[in-house]
């Protein structure tokens, strides 16, 4: 209330020296030291004003302020959810891949032991058949050879039966000319006999 009062007294004396001023009449030492005070109540105004801008400024940086790191808190908050999601599904993901993998590597290593095997009962079953093979092919080479002996000899045989048939048509052919000619003899014989006996 008293620097209410004191700035309305100023603010009359102001009045006064600005009309004094205006009509061009001397100034006194008080007028100056009037003057003088309401420079500095406009200066203390606008020190004050400028006080409150800034306050009020600094209120609203303040409010942003907090609403910036309220906001920078949620983000974080929902990063470091998303994040902590992220990473629980990536350890899904791996732990699913890593049973995948395992799973995989076990047929791998069963169909590994299961080809092993086969082969080696393949392999058992084609030295098998090749031993059986190798025998019949043996054997047959035997039969063959036996057959072949057996056919030579049959041709040997045949040959000497043939070459004693011949003989022996040879011989029947010598015969059959000496019995010819035996018969024609004796027919001639007896025809001359005949003849003679006419006459």
């Amino acid at each position: 209330m008293v620097e209410s009062a004191t700035s309305a007294v100023i603010e009359k004396a102001l009045d006064t020296v600005l009309r004094k001023v205006s009509e061009g009449k001397k100034l006194s030492t008080e007028d100056l030291v009037v003057l003088m005070l309401g420079l500095f109540r406009e200066i203390r105004n606008d020190i004050a004003n400028t006080n409150k801008r800034i306050d009020t400024l600094y209120e609203m940086m303040s409010r942003n302020y907090e609403a910036l790191n309220s906001r920078i808190n949620e983000v974080n908050d929902s990063l470091i959810k998303k994040i902590d999601e992220m990473n629980k599904r990536i350890d899904m993901i791996n732990d699913t891949l890593s049973r995948r993998i395992e799973e995989t590597s076990k047929r791998i290593d069963a169909l590994y032991d299961l080809v092993g095997k086969n082969y080696e009962a393949l392999s058992n079953r084609i030295n098998a058949i090749n031993d059986a093979l190798s025998r019949k092919i043996e054997e047959t080479n035997k039969r063959i050879d036996e057959l072949g002996k057996g056919m030579n000899e049959m041709r040997e045989s045949i040959n000497r039966r043939i070459d004693e048939t011949n003989k022996r048509i040879d011989n029947l052919y010598d015969l059959l000319g000496k019995i010819y000619e035996v018969l024609i003899k004796g027919a001639t014989t007896q025809r001359q006999k005949a003849g003679k006996s006419q006459t």
